[in-house]
């Protein structure tokens, strides 16, 4: 699964008119200088017109309804036009939102990122994962190992092995949070394991605290963490 896709695979669902306002918020957040650059959309009214192009205004009106303002443009930036429409929102049926995968963040309202860079490399990922393993080590007060299946994933699964090894030690800190979190982990947890699976798993075997992903999703698609941590809990 290429990035982009792992990216948009992990948007949630919105409201249309969630979605439509955060669009108009973001045209006047660039408007101020903000380095945001709106996507380009298409509107599809329940007629079966549609219209191309960026939202730039909406107009809220209790009495006379909502009022969109498109600036029309091609399905590309380069195809502007010195063309506007005005849309009743209540007309619109649906949203393309072109390019969606350069827009993540606006339209997951902060939940999904887009990674900083390119995937880690092998040794990139040890170093991470050690570090990992010694911020986990010095909260916990004793010795904890972390062994990871490098070897086994494709490089451009580093990066969702390191993701993997984030979520599991976070989870991890959220238990060490009381005294009685802490000695449950203390006297059961005397590894971390990490690798890839087909769903997302999470067993305590002898010590071993075993967590298998699905790397090629984002990490949003494998557990929401607050049941990560219930799920840890039931083990200890």
């Amino acid at each position: 699964m290429t990035d982009e896709r792992k990216l948009i695979r992990a948007l949630p669902a919105r409201s249309l008119e969630d979605i439509i306002a955060e669009l108009a918020a973001a045209q006047v957040r660039a408007a101020r200088g903000e380095p945001l650059s709106p996507p380009v959309v298409s509107v599809h009214l329940a007629n079966g017109f549609q219209a191309t192009g960026e939202i730039i205004d909406i107009l809220f009106d209790q009495r006379r309804g909502t009022t969109l303002l498109l600036h029309l443009v091609g399905t590309s930036r380069h195809d502007r036009s010195s063309d506007v429409i005005y849309v009743r929102a209540d007309a619109v049926a649906a949203l393309t939102v072109h390019s969606a995968e350069g827009h993540v963040a606006l339209l997951s309202a902060g939940q999904v990122t887009a990674p900083a860079g390119p995937p880690p490399t092998k040794l990139e990922a040890r170093r991470l994962l050690d570090r990992l393993r010694q911020q986990l080590q010095e909260k916990i007060g004793a010795e904890v190992g972390l062994q990871a299946a490098l070897d086994e994933v494709p490089a451009e699964h580093l990066g969702g092995l390191v993701e993997l090894g984030t979520v599991v030690c976070s989870a991890l800190q959220s238990v060490l949070c009381d005294e009685l979190g802490q000695e449950a982990v203390k006297s059961q947890v005397k590894q971390v394991s990490l690798s890839p699976g087909p769903a997302f798993s999470l067993t305590l075997i002898a010590g071993s605290l075993n967590a298998a992903a699905p790397l090629a999703e984002h990490p949003k698609r494998w557990l929401e963490q607050a049941e990560l941590v219930t799920r840890l809990e039931a083990l200890l």
